[in-house]
């Protein structure tokens, strides 16, 4: 498997958890400022492991912006189950 694929498969899985995680703290105006700082950890993190040498503009590229989109998605249906309940 390709690095690309690698870490664009790794930025979903956290994008699921984060949108999750920040669902739990019912706080809208911190739930961005949380996805932004563990799309830098994250990218941090997959750098280490996957022995990737590059900026982190590479990341925004190969799995960030998914990351994002995909955050977005798993936060706004986590918070509209508790809404419709």
């Amino acid at each position: 498997m390709k690095t690309e694929n690698k870490t664009t498969l790794a930025f979903t899985l956290l994008g699921i958890v984060i949108g999750y995680v920040s669902y739990l703290f019912k706080n809208n105006y911190l739930a961005p400022t949380l996805a932004i700082v563990f799309l830098y950890i994250g990218a941090e993190v997959f750098k280490r492991i996957f022995k990737i040498n590059e900026k982190f503009k590479w990341f925004l590229s190969n799995g960030g912006w998914i990351y994002i989109f995909i955050w977005f998605i798993a936060w706004i249906i986590f918070y509209n189950q508790t809404v419709i309940v």
